[in-house]
């Protein structure tokens, strides 16, 4: 629905195949990777990922995905630990397991948190000039997401990370003051470039687990929607 993407910056086209695991199974993750002969490259410092979701008043990418369109998008803002002053834009479209992202740096001086419309309003003042077209009169913040990630690489070009403590807040149409803890305990992700899903089917087809589709926005929305 976002249109005029041209300002923002494109990553490339990989595919994204999510391992969500509850606790045990998680457990079991590190043996059958042993077992696979991988160790895991640890690449990055652990650090608290935090998003504000963005959807239209009749949550039109939430039910895209939940119907499966293969083409769909999400639409976010993006800090990491503590830093609201560098904060992302995100929008984020994907085709079946491909997916890219137009990145946005936030003008952000007073690190505010669009967790309601004002919020989003003040945001939109702030960088007007380079702004997607569609977003303010669009869209509203819906829901707010965090959760410590770890970052590893199990060989080039093939990427993995591990989402835990997952947490979600409804943010419409008020904001709650209560954050909920996520039903899925841990969430692992592969991340690898157009190209190399045979080496990535190869590397892990004897892998124990069963690979399903996850949302963090649908199971997010999902969760704070209950009662």
């Amino acid at each position: 629905m976002i249109q005029n993407l041209g300002a923002l910056s494109s990553h490339e086209f990989r595919y994204e195949t999510k391992l969500p695991l509850q606790r045990q199974q998680y457990q079991e993750l590190t043996p059958a990777f042993i077992g696979l002969g991988l160790h895991p490259r640890r690449t990055y410092a652990d650090r608290r990922v935090h998003s504000i979701y963005l959807d239209t008043p009749e949550l039109d990418d939430y039910y895209d995905v939940v119907s499966g369109l293969s083409r769909r998008s999400k639409t976010r803002f993006r800090w990491y630990q503590e830093d609201t002053e560098h904060m992302v834009l995100e929008v984020k479209r994907k085709k079946n397991k491909i997916a890219t992202k137009y990145l946005f740096q936030m003008k952000n001086p007073g690190g505010l948190i669009p967790r309601d419309q004002s919020l989003l309003q003040s945001l939109v003042t702030e960088n007007s000039d380079q702004f997607p077209a569609g977003i303010a009169g669009l869209y509203r913040p819906v829901l707010e997401v965090n959760y410590k990630r770890s970052y590893f690489e199990l060989k080039p070009g093939i990427r993995m990370t591990i989402d835990q403590d997952i947490q979600y807040r409804k943010l419409s149409p008020t904001v709650s003051c209560q954050m909920k803890c996520s039903p899925v305990d841990y969430v692992v992700e592969f991340k690898y470039p157009v190209g190399q899903e045979s080496e990535f089917g190869h590397l892990l087809r004897d892998l124990p687990f069963r690979f399903f589709r996850h949302s963090k926005y649908v199971v997010g929305m999902d969760t704070v929607m209950v009662g």
